[in-house]
């Protein structure tokens, strides 16, 4: 029971969330509040009061909040169900990230006033995804798989290649968006500030896509850069702020103390000390029920032997009587067709020696009688 205990303290109940931060939980639940209020102020202008704007608008604004609250708790789902650990910072850059683009962005326009919104959003992507990079092949590097570990440059190279991977898939989605739908997420329309009577030569929108891939490819390339020279020297520094894999609480302080994570240490302590004590109560209760119905099986079953002792017992006792009555009585049988025979030979041949016929006669119903005798008697004894 006690190995039970340890191997479910150390794998079955992980349970990541506990180790986000409170600053993470305060975030969390403050811009999820604000997005509920969000979506619920559009629900109800969509119904009374349709002039504010237009119906397509207000189901915009709703869609957008309801996708917000979905990308808000992936990092949760992924704790959960893939045992990863998503550090503090990152967690609250997230959170941050998918509220400003989404509700401040989109639904309040903000991106509509102020094209340097747009860009500071996408140079924070950039370092965010070059970050998402490194914790990838980290997660495979620090596999079982020994052909997967990399030196740092290639770490670093893939890091900066998925960066602009990830930069350049967003931006055939803003086209492929404007185009089917007619929105403007490539600013083909400039925002409202911008007053310059003759437009650029490219166009709005492809001064609006470069300039996104340029400030995404800048920071992706500075995190990079940043990642080679601490993998190259072997620091800890980027460590804190990578995403990893804990299947066990062990493994995971040691890679944590390896990488001088304190926080990290500590807080896996704290949730393995969290998890153990519940653990134990749960496997005492369990104790307490099996032992309690293991003695009740123990009682019953020490009631069934005794009774088909006792009935053995009294069986036992009968039986011998029984068998000795029935020895006693073939014996007394035997003997007795023993004499019957003895005294009906004699008197058939006291019969034949008397040539008389009377005395023959009286001689005949003698031995008649004492047949007759011999028979009473054997059904008496019997």
């Amino acid at each position: 029971m006690s190995e039970k205990k340890n191997e479910r303290g150390k794998k079955g109940d992980i349970n990541l969330t506990k180790l986000n931060s409170t600053a993470t939980r305060v975030v969390y639940w403050m811009f999820q509040i604000l997005i509920l209020c969000t979506m619920g102020f559009s629900i109800v202008s969509l119904f009374t009061e349709p002039t504010l704007f237009d119906k397509g608008t207000h189901i915009e604004h709703i869609m957008l909040c309801v996708v917000s609250l979905i990308l808000y708790n992936i990092p949760s789902i992924a704790q959960r169900r893939f045992k990863l650990y998503v550090p503090s910072a990152i967690h609250i850059f997230v959170l941050l990230f998918i509220f400003a683009h989404f509700i401040l962005g989109e639904v309040f326009g903000t991106y509509k006033v102020s094209a340097l919104f747009d860009k500071l959003l996408h140079t924070t992507s950039g370092l965010a995804i070059a970050l998402g990079g490194f914790s990838l092949v980290n997660i495979l590097n620090d596999s079982r798989n020994t052909h997967l570990k990399l030196s740092p440059l290639f770490v670093a190279l893939f890091s900066f290649c998925f960066a602009l991977a990830i930069a350049l898939l967003w931006e055939v989605l803003e086209f492929t968006s404007d185009s089917l739908f007619g929105t403007n997420m490539q600013r083909y329309i400039p925002p409202e500030n911008v007053e310059q009577a003759v437009p650029p030569k490219q166009g709005y929108g492809l001064i609006d896509t470069m300039g996104d891939m340029i400030v995404s490819t800048a920071a992706a390339f500075v995190v990079s850069v940043l990642g080679y020279i601490a993998l190259r020297k072997k620091s800890g520094a980027l460590n804190r702020f990578l995403l990893r894999k804990i299947p066990d609480y062990e493994i995971a302080i040691a890679e944590a103390e390896e990488a001088g994570d304190t926080k990290l240490v500590e807080a896996l302590k704290k949730a393995r000390a969290e998890v153990l004590g519940q653990t134990s109560g749960e496997s005492d209760e369990v104790e307490l029920k099996e032992s309690s119905v293991a003695s009740a099986e123990i009682e019953s079953e020490a009631h069934t032997e005794e009774k088909p002792q006792t009935e053995n017992s009294e069986i036992g006792e009968e039986a011998p009587q029984e068998n000795a009555e029935e020895t006693d009585a073939t014996l007394l049988e035997s003997a007795e067709v023993a004499v019957t025979k003895e005294e009906e030979e004699n008197s058939s041949s006291e019969i034949l020696a008397a040539s008389p016929t009377a005395p023959r006669n009286d001689k005949m119903r003698s031995a008649k009688d004492i047949n007759k005798n011999i028979k009473n008697d054997r059904s008496k004894k019997r």
